[in-house]
């Protein structure tokens, strides 16, 4: 009984000691340290908000959109003129691009305005992408854009401008040659049309045939 007390002693007294160690403290605060320290050659992405303000009617419309260029949120909140202090607001998340302009228009007559927000890649292809809403009391509700985020043609190679012509959406771009993305066609400008459509329950935006 003695001789197993001591040696379990014995065995508490070399634990202890590695414990207490000076040179495993120093390799396990070498190995804290470095599983804590920063990754080296990662530049961190820098938050940035943009914000556009407008009126329409009634209405006080404001969008901002914040965050890196990997996790950006868009905010949109909508108030009356009459009262500065209370308004709805909307957040899509992972938005794609940055925010650069905003058009108000009410395409289809139901003197519900929508809301068409633009935004472009960044880089050198600059290719747009449409948020739309059509504002009404009591919610906001989302448009239908996948038409345009799935526009294919042969000819495009971004740098996107949109712009409301009386009860369209219209887009433009520069028309390249097949195969050369270098090289412009004759007729250098791309241009398509979108009607805002009712279907079922929901509003799409939908390319002129």
């Amino acid at each position: 009984m003695d001789h197993t007390f001591f040696r379990l002693s014995l065995l508490a007294v070399v634990i202890c000691t590695a414990c207490n160690s000076p040179m495993q403290n120093e390799q396990e605060r070498a190995a804290k340290d470095s599983a804590n320290a920063p990754v080296q050659g990662v530049p961190e992405e820098k938050s940035e908000s943009i914000s556009l303000d407008t009126t329409y009617g009634d209405y006080r419309i404001s969008a901002i959109a914040s965050g890196t260029g990997s996790m950006r949120d868009l905010i949109l909140a909508v108030g009356s003129k009459k009262d500065s202090t209370q308004a709805d607001s909307t957040i899509e998340h992972d938005v794609k691009g940055q925010l650069k302009n905003m058009m108000i228009a009410d395409l289809d007559g139901n003197d519900k305005p929508e809301l068409y927000l633009q935004m472009l890649s960044e880089g050198t292809g600059r290719f747009g992408k449409i948020y739309a809403f059509e504002i009404g009391r009591p919610k906001v509700t989302r448009i239908n854009t996948v038409s345009l985020d799935t526009m294919q043609q042969k000819d495009y190679r971004g740098q996107d401008t949109f712009f409301i012509k009386e009860k369209t959406l219209v887009r433009t771009f520069p028309a390249f040659r097949e195969g050369d993305p270098d090289a412009l066609t004759a007729n250098t400008k791309g241009i398509i049309i979108y009607h805002l459509q009712k279907a079922g329950d929901t509003l799409k935006l939908v390319p002129a045939k």
